[in-house]
């Protein structure tokens, strides 16, 4: 499996820092369609595109409703955004039918 860094900011600040928290909306699964993608995989910048990194891949926490998306406070430094309205309208954008539940990551860039 691969991670897909689409939005700019967040490839860029996992590149620049080593490290960056992300949101997905569901646990990504891996090849057996079973289990949570986790630990070492590759990140890419778009679908069928080059590897861009080596990553690690950790599930954080979970946002089970609308209303928990405050818990993006705690990770927001390291997302790749200013500010959570920043960091949801992003979320928004690339999903945009979307209700925001879902998950937040830690990938660290595997040197």
């Amino acid at each position: 499996m691969v991670v897909i860094f689409s939005h700019p900011k967040v490839r860029e600040f996992l590149m620049k820092n080593g490290i960056v928290y992300t949101y997905r909306k569901m646990h990504p699964k891996t090849a057996d369609g079973i289990r949570p993608q986790i630990g070492k995989d590759w990140a890419t910048d778009r679908r069928c595109g080059k590897k861009i990194a080596d990553v690690v891949i950790t599930p954080v926490e979970a946002i089970n409703n609308p209303q928990d998306i405050k818990i993006l406070r705690k990770y927001v430094s390291k997302s790749g955004f200013r500010t959570v309205r920043d960091w949801t309208l992003a979320i928004r954008e690339l999903n945009p039918r979307y209700t925001i539940c879902g998950w937040v990551y830690k990938v660290i860039k595997n040197e």
